[in-house]
């Protein structure tokens, strides 16, 4: 089905309204059987796309994310792939874990454990609608447009759920592959997310979604991200977070794969002594883009918030880095902090940062800082005058810039698994940096 637009208000290329018009049938094929509450939301979405268009690089915050590559590589919605349990054994955490596995967007109840066997002081149910919102950019509304599933997770007050909860999202084959999440975690609870992002063969994926976290007082989340798609694959994700009075957000974020991938944490403290800590750990190498966005809001007095970002770039790879730390006016004692730390492993690799801050209150300590550049000489010379080989010396140099933010986390199981998927990686392109 092809659906006709009027052209968006913002001038679009004869590719981004090729694409609109697409995704907007793809959309109006899914609406054809759905009830009419789910058509309203679709409607809502395709409006603000219709209307807003897609993002070009005259917009401040796509500057340096080219979305041309994705507008060509149009996909459509297909019936999940077939994936066996031994496909994912060495791709899942062998650590104990609530299992949930999504093939192409779907739920599949053969790989993933019983939801009604979800840890004590754990709700998981499924919705086969996208979450209701006002979309605030493209991708949002793409979502919108094209989720068929939700995966609400509700944790009780004062339920201490030990084991994480795992998310392994599994792409087999060329087409779109959206998610939704919904997660409330009541009073004086805690849990830990795990989310993989897998991919089993080298066709295009096309990976967005949106999910919304809210906690309670006293609540706590740990949160893990690991994107690792094929090098031919686009990743969109956008992510909201409302704290309540003395709850503790922590989110990591592990980008590996993807031509061009886009993270973005929206984190609203909303009451007093809020914390939050987000991390990101980014690798890439060839042609690929890596953007890592934070928003944080310091809505009221003595929060605290810390982010520590590190990107390692080889060959003609991008970064792209841009955090905002907002403090409201009525925010005082207020400490946030933020450091983007950047190892550019070729002559021409680049690195686009853009840290800020926003303060109208005068009672307030906050800093941020931005560092890029290549492997110290002198690093490498000392590790040379001591027998080490200079491709093992810049492998072990590179090691420990990029995984200090692993260092940030509690769980030993966890911890030992990601470093080891980021070793893995370097491991691959130990002989690429020169």
């Amino acid at each position: 089905m092809t659906t006709k637009i009027n052209k968006p208000a913002p001038k679009q290329s004869p590719i981004a309204l090729k694409a609109i018009e697409h995704y907007l049938g793809v959309s109006n094929e899914l609406m054809a059987q759905e009830p009419a509450d789910v058509q309203r939301i679709r409607k809502t979405a395709q409006a603000y796309l219709s209307e807003q268009g897609l993002p070009t690089r005259r917009h401040e915050d796509w500057q340096y994310t080219p979305l041309s590559g994705w507008m060509n590589a149009l996909q459509s919605q297909k019936s999940p792939g077939v994936v066996l349990a031994n496909q994912l054994k060495d791709h899942l955490p062998s650590f104990d874990c609530f299992k949930l596995v999504f093939v192409d967007g779907v739920f599949s109840e053969t790989l993933s454990d019983t939801l009604s066997n979800a840890p004590k002081g754990c709700e998981i149910t499924l919705q086969s609608a996208p979450l209701s919102f006002q979309p605030q950019d493209a991708f949002q509304a793409l979502y919108a447009m094209l989720s068929t599933q939700t995966l609400s997770v509700q944790v009780q007050p004062k339920a201490w759920v030990e084991t994480p909860i795992l998310i392994a999202q599994v792409s087999t084959q060329p087409g779109v592959e959206s998610l939704g999440m919904k997660v409330v975690v009541n009073e004086q609870a805690q849990c830990s997310f795990i989310q993989q992002h897998i991919t089993l063969d080298n066709s295009v994926q096309f990976s967005n979604g949106y999910q919304q976290f809210e906690l309670k007082e006293q609540a706590q989340v740990k949160q893990y991200v690991l994107q690792n798609l094929n090098g031919q694959s686009f990743y969109f994700k956008n992510q909201g977070v409302t704290q309540g009075k003395q709850s503790d957000f922590q989110s990591f974020y592990i980008s590996l794969g993807a031509l061009v991938s886009r993270h973005m944490n929206v984190v609203e403290m909303n009451a007093e002594y809020c914390e939050t800590s987000q991390n990101s750990v980014v690798l890439v190498e060839g042609k690929q883009v890596c953007d890592s966005r934070t928003i944080t809001q310091h809505n009221q007095p003595h929060g605290n918030s810390q982010q520590l970002h590190k990107f390692v770039l080889y060959q003609q790879a991008r970064g792209v880095f841009n955090g905002m730390i907002y403090v409201a006016e009525d925010a005082q004692k207020t400490n946030g902090l933020m450091e983007n730390k950047n190892l550019l492993l070729s002559n021409e690799a680049k690195m686009d940062t853009k840290p800020q801050l926003e303060i109208y209150a005068d009672d307030v300590k906050c800093a941020h800082g931005c560092a890029s550049g290549q492997i110290d000489e002198n690093q490498l010379f000392y590790c040379q005058a001591r027998g080490i080989r200079k491709a093992d010396a810049l492998n072990l140099i590179t090691q420990a810039f990029l995984l200090e933010p692993l260092d940030l986390i509690g769980s030993a199981d966890i911890k030992k698994w990601l470093t080891l998927q980021v070793n893995n990686k370097l491991a691959s392109l130990a002989d690429v940096a020169r």
